[in-house]
């Protein structure tokens, strides 16, 4: 039997290389994503190990933070001028509202209650914080969303009442703890303390320069939650606790602020100025500032308003125009700048006394040189006219020395002044008195692009127009701690407004010491120039051109300014807008003090910075110099019996310079304004010392019960009798018992009457 032939049999198994790309194929594969999968968790656990923990932190802790509680800025005498109040914002997780399951209900019906439970809860808070519920609705019904605010700084009471209502209803709401910031003063050294934006950060003043000072360090909060969001019962919270804020004590005094602001803007009122008035006491040796005042201002508990009722005019006129919005954010920051620091101008005469400093100092010219004033001055094609003391006419002041010179402010004398001295020495000194660069205050925005000449920019005519403070803009801040060096033996110091910095609990923790940067002028040549100024002043004599700063008993040395602004438009009439200022210093033999102010473009007839800005500067060392405890000199103190002068007529601000010369005292009786009756009343001769009582709105005099004084120490007597605005004068001794008093016991007159006490020492020896 044949059998079939078998076939031959194929080799088992695939290709041999088919079988090795196969492998090959089947390693990469392999080897890939073996690679893939270290390489992934090499990314997880060594790479991204720091991101991928933070993620799940942030899915398994509920991460709170704890505001800190900003810290508080007092005046020198402790006071507190801006504080931190507790007060608590209103916070939504709109992510946690839930609702639970109800058996057979689909996905539309559950969520259907859902948006039944976010109305009900929009409408309960909305009517219990007083929003609008669409407002309140639009925020809680965002529940892609784990944080929304629906109130900031609400009281404690309603931050009870609506956590009370969450937890009862369950709604994701809570109350944060948190500070509002608050100005007990209000409208008082805005433009120093500043003021900070909604949250909390300083936005303005010290408030800013100091923010991160008086902001603290937050704390935190974490709390577990579970996989759903929600905090996990039982588990601890862990509490990293926060770093109040600290302190700042000031060299300012609400005191001396208070008499600059009264005196500053009764002037800004008097004159009708345009550009805003300043005023700054400063402490010449230290650089330590005392008042700083800007007026108008406005209240940094509600800075966004505008204050002044000229921009307010200003930004009601433009309310229907495309511009208001920018308009308005221009009055805003305008109101809102301290105008010492952050302004330029045209210092004027005052700038006569660096002028003076440099000459005496560099040896260009000494306190007898002399200069020919005929009433022009004439450089290359520029005519200088000469303005007398305290007129526009043009004067010619013959032969000066530098003292005359001074007095006179006659720029034909200063315009020879720079000549000798030469471009580079007058640069020389301007740049050492400070003027090529900020001051150093610890205030922000201290303007930085001073403009000035360089020694080859200061041809004849610049050179001639500085020497008298119309050439090169400075800041009124680098014009005062110029000055201050000239009087106080040429030391250059910084100016400041902090004294101390604490921490939260009142520990120091930085003295703010004074700094001297160099001296300018030897102590030879600051001695002379106080001479100088002493000359100005004059005590208060007839013709001296300082005289309307004179206070009776203290030696002030002063000098005025009135500068033109040439930078800018003509006037219609001829001449141009000004800046009027006037520098006084006490005591003028060893100054302590500086006081100085500018009114920026007065519009009363004579502006001259003797007739309108040294009245200021007189009134405000009026009372100041006695709260400071510097001491009256004898020879000028005027003691015994004066006739009262006449005051009425005049604007009340001006009678007090006045009475000044006198040593007399003033009470103003009504709202500022022209005095129109005076008691004591002129011609009534008075002890020296007494108060007169001023009236703007009437003629009659107010009148007040006489205390009973007899039997009482002859000190607590007068304590009762000025308690009651009544003068006193005594017959005999001034201590011991009173015996008897000149007005009865009850009896009613007017405000200021002069009581006698009769006095027995009775420890006196017979």
């Amino acid at each position: 039997m044949n059998q079939k032939p078998t076939p031959p049999r194929p080799e088992a198994g695939i290709p041999k290389n088919l079988r090795v790309r196969i492998w090959f194929m089947l390693a990469v594969f392999l080897l890939g994503g073996f690679g893939t999968l270290v390489y992934r968790l090499y990314s997880l656990q060594i790479r991204d190990f720091e991101t991928y923990r933070s993620r799940a932190a942030a899915q398994q802790l509920k991460d709170t933070s704890i505001k800190p509680a900003r810290g508080e800025i007092y005046d020198a005498q402790g006071r507190v001028l801006a504080r931190s109040t507790i007060v608590w914002d209103i916070t939504a997780d709109p992510s946690q509202f839930s609702v639970k399951p109800v058996e057979g209900e689909d996905e539309a019906a559950a969520e259907r209650r859902l948006q039944y439970q976010i109305q009900a809860v929009s409408g309960e808070v909305a009517e219990l914080l007083g929003l609008d519920y669409n407002e309140v609705y639009e925020k809680l019904s965002d529940t892609s969303s784990q944080y929304k605010v629906l109130a900031r700084r609400v009281d404690k009471p309603l931050a009870d009442t609506i956590k009370t209502y969450a937890d009862d209803v369950g709604a994701p709401i809570s109350a944060v703890q948190t500070t509002r910031r608050d100005y007990p003063y209000g409208a008082f050294m805005a433009s120093v303390l500043g003021f900070c934006d909604v949250d909390g950060v300083g936005f303005y003043g010290l408030e800013k320069y100091y923010n991160d000072v008086l902001a603290g360090t937050p704390g935190r909060t974490l709390t577990p939650r579970n996989a759903l969001g929600n905090e996990v019962a039982g588990e601890e919270e862990r509490i990293y606790p926060q770093i109040d804020g600290g302190r700042l004590v000031l060299t300012l005094d609400v005191d001396i602020q208070a008499v600059a602001e009264k005196y500053l803007e009764a002037a800004i009122e008097t004159h009708n100025v345009e550009q805003r008035g300043i005023a700054i006491v400063m402490e010449v040796n230290t650089g330590a500032i005392l008042a700083l005042a800007i007026k108008p201002d406005f209240d940094p508990n509600d800075p966004y308003t505008i204050y002044d009722p000229a921009l307010a005019a200003r930004l009601e006129e433009a309310q229907s125009s495309e511009e208001y919005t920018q308009l308005q954010g221009q009055l805003r920051e305008l109101q809102w700048k301290n105008k010492a620091i952050t302004d330029l101008y045209f210092p004027g005469s005052v700038f006569k006394l660096i002028t003076t400093a440099a000459a005496l100092d560099s040896g260009a010219c000494a306190a007898d040189t002399h200069f020919n004033c005929s009433g022009h001055f004439q450089v290359l094609d520029r005519n200088y006219s000469c303005a007398g003391t305290l007129t526009r006419s043009t004067t010619a002041h013959g032969w000066q020395d530098m003292a005359l010179g001074l007095r006179n402010s006659c720029n034909s004398y200063y315009i020879q002044v720079g000549q000798a001295l030469g471009a580079q020495r007058f640069f020389d000194y301007f740049n050492a008195f400070g003027f090529t660069e900020p001051t150093g205050i610890d205030l922000p925005s201290e303007q930085r692009s001073i403009l000035y000449y360089s020694a080859e920019n200061l041809r004849p005519v610049e050179l001639a127009s500085s020497s008298f403070g119309q050439a090169q803009k400075v800041t009124p801040i680098q014009m005062l701690t110029a000055a201050c060096a000239v009087v106080n033996g040429g030391y250059l110091v910084q100016p400041h407004v902090v004294s101390r910095i604490e921490d939260a609990d009142g520990n120091l923790v930085q003295e703010i010491a004074p700094v001297i940067k160099r001296q300018v002028i030897s102590e030879e040549v600051s001695a002379a120039i106080r001479k100088m100024m002493e000359g100005i002043v004059d005590n208060g004599a007839a013709g001296a051109p300082g005289r309307n700063a004179y206070v009776a008993g203290y030696n002030i040395g002063g000098k005025s300014g009135t500068s033109e602004k040439l930078d800018e438009p003509e006037l219609e009439g001829g001449g141009y807008r000004v800046a009027s200022s006037f520098l006084g210093v006490l005591p003028a033999n060893d100054p302590q003090i500086a006081v100085f102010v500018i009114l920026d473009e007065p519009n009363s007839g004579e502006n001259y910075g003797s007739l309108v800005s040294a009245p200021v500067v007189g009134n405000i060392i009026s009372e100041i110099a006695p709260y400071l405890g510097i001491e009256t000199d004898p020879a000028t103190l005027v003691t015994g019996s004066v006739k009262v002068p006449k005051v009425t007529e005049g604007e009340w601000s001006m009678a007090q310079v006045e009475l000044n010369k006198y040593g007399l005292y003033h009470r103003l009786v009504g709202s500022s304004g022209s005095v129109v009756h005076q008691y004591p009343a002129a011609g009534e001769e008075v002890p020296a010392g007494c108060t007169i009582y001023l009236y703007t709105e009437t003629e009659e005099d107010t009148l007040t019960p006489v205390p009973g004084v007899v039997g009482r120490d002859a000190g607590f007597a007068v304590q009762m009798l000025s308690a009651s605005s009544l003068n006193v004068q005594f017959v005999g001794p001034q201590t011991g018992t009173v015996t008897a008093q000149s007005v009865a016991e009850g009896e009613q007159v007017p405000l200021g009457t002069v009581v006698t006490l009769t006095v027995v020492d009775e420890t006196a020896p017979e």
